[in-house]
């Protein structure tokens, strides 16, 4: 063939819409070669070259890792680029439902909790919850501060590491009867996420009771918590009142210290 029928790799690359940089990366990969190789090391192409790097380059369009597009073009056959484009479609299918999910959160119409937020240290109050829903980990019994971070970590896996970014209700579940606070480092708990959108997520469910419910915020230490604890009892002694045995402890804000709390956090009951 006549070099003067041959193009540059400059030339080339502006002739298929990609670069010299791109067209050097697949020759040294061996996934697609020049026509010609100078002893200078100058690259030259033929026009029929053309159709075979815009294919290529629909490939990867498509997504195909340059991986997969040699495997292809040492065996080209329409069923070798089907299994490859069908392990692409699967990846493609997981990645629009996590994008379905972060839009999700992104168009979210989140509660107004600010009535959680107003109340004060150690000041127990009275307060109505509508009914909510809640994800929900499985119920875990005497566990080591290690434990509880694994197992928080494995729950927001789960659901979605950027599920944790909004600010509907989290925190724990934890089955206290009577807020007694000497029970309460060994307890058994839920880890739970407000559920925020209809979706897939194969995570359990659970409904917390609309209803009256007793409140106290808390630092979250040892005894922040057994202080908020003693409250609440005084409180419902003092009014005579029924609170059942699920201790609701609510986070306040995003940012978890350690054993998945926040600095501060609201501690309640349901009363009966």
């Amino acid at each position: 063939m006549d070099d003067k029928q041959l193009m540059t790799i400059s030339q080339f690359a502006k002739a298929v819409g990609t670069t010299r940089r791109t067209l050097l990366f697949y020759d040294q990969r061996g996934i697609f070669k020049p026509k010609k190789t100078m002893a200078n090391g100058y690259h030259y192409y033929g026009y029929e070259q053309i159709y075979k790097m815009n294919f290529i380059l629909g490939l990867r369009d498509l997504g195909l890792s340059v991986g997969n597009i040699k495997d292809y073009l040492n065996d080209n056959s329409s069923e070798t680029l089907n299994r490859k484009l069908g392990e692409l479609k699967e990846k493609v299918q997981t990645r629009i439902k996590n994008l379905q999910q972060v839009l999700a959160i992104l168009d979210q119409k989140e509660e107004d909790n600010t009535q959680l937020t107003n109340v004060g240290f150690y000041v127990v109050k009275k307060i109505f919850f509508p009914l909510r829903e809640f994800w929900c980990s499985d119920f875990k019994v005497d566990c080591s501060e290690k434990e509880i971070a694994q197992a928080y970590s494995n729950f927001y896996q789960r659901l979605g590491a950027g599920i944790m970014a909004n600010n509907m209700l989290s925190g724990f579940l934890t089955d206290l009867p009577q807020a007694q606070a000497n029970c309460y480092a060994d307890a058994g708990f839920r880890i739970i996420k407000e559920k925020s959108f209809a979706s897939l997520i194969n995570m359990p469910v659970m409904n917390q009771a609309n209803g009256e419910y007793v409140v106290v915020k808390v630092k979250n230490d040892g005894a922040g918590i057994e202080k908020g604890l003693a409250a609440l009892r005084d409180f419902v002694a003092q009014q005579g009142l029924k609170i059942g045995n699920d201790l609701w402890q609510f986070n306040l804000g995003l940012d978890i210290k350690r054993l998945g709390l926040t600095e501060n956090s609201i501690l309640a009951y349901q009363i009966i």
